[in-house]
């Protein structure tokens, strides 16, 4: 019996080295198009978050798979317990500047999408105290009924 495993894991390994093993096939097209439609959907949650909309921003998320959300070394199971500490929160500031530096976007799939960015943020608060901070951000985005939603974020910040 232990003979039989050793030469199929010795079979599966070789295999392994002969035969590429290759993910979903997307033509350049389609991935050009997923880019941009998820580049979109990004750039409109970011206006939103520039004028604290948290129910606009609510729009583009799904938290169907509970995949959770980290902020700043805090994670958070369910969207809906995030939302409402930023919301809590945003009612010290006045209004912010968000600053993309770089942007990249991964299509993994057809339905599938990672976006990373990282950029500044300027706040400024009804006290009129005005702070910038460096944001790093990762989305996993899924395309759920024909439209991109984030599942899964990561966020945070260098004061």
């Amino acid at each position: 019996m232990k003979r039989i495993l050793t030469i199929s894991l010795i079979c599966f390994l070789v295999l392994g080295f002969i035969e590429q093993l290759k993910g979903q096939n997307i033509a350049n097209q389609q991935i050009s198009t997923i880019e941009k439609q998820v580049d979109s959907i990004f750039h409109s949650m970011v206006k939103a978050a520039e004028s604290l909309d948290y129910n606009k921003i609510s729009k583009g998320v799904d938290d169907r798979y509970n995949a959770g959300f980290i902020t700043n070394e805090s994670y958070f199971s369910k969207y809906d317990s995030l939302i409402y500490i930023l919301k809590t929160k945003s009612q010290t500031g006045a209004r912010q500047t968000i600053s993309i530096q770089k942007e990249k976007i991964t299509v993994l799939s057809d339905s599938i999408a990672i976006l990373t960015a990282f950029g500044n943020s300027q706040i400024e608060l009804y006290s009129g105290n005005i702070f910038t901070v460096k944001f790093f951000w990762s989305f996993v985005y899924e395309k759920i009924n024909n439209n991109w939603k984030v599942i899964q974020s990561h966020q945070s910040n260098n004061k």
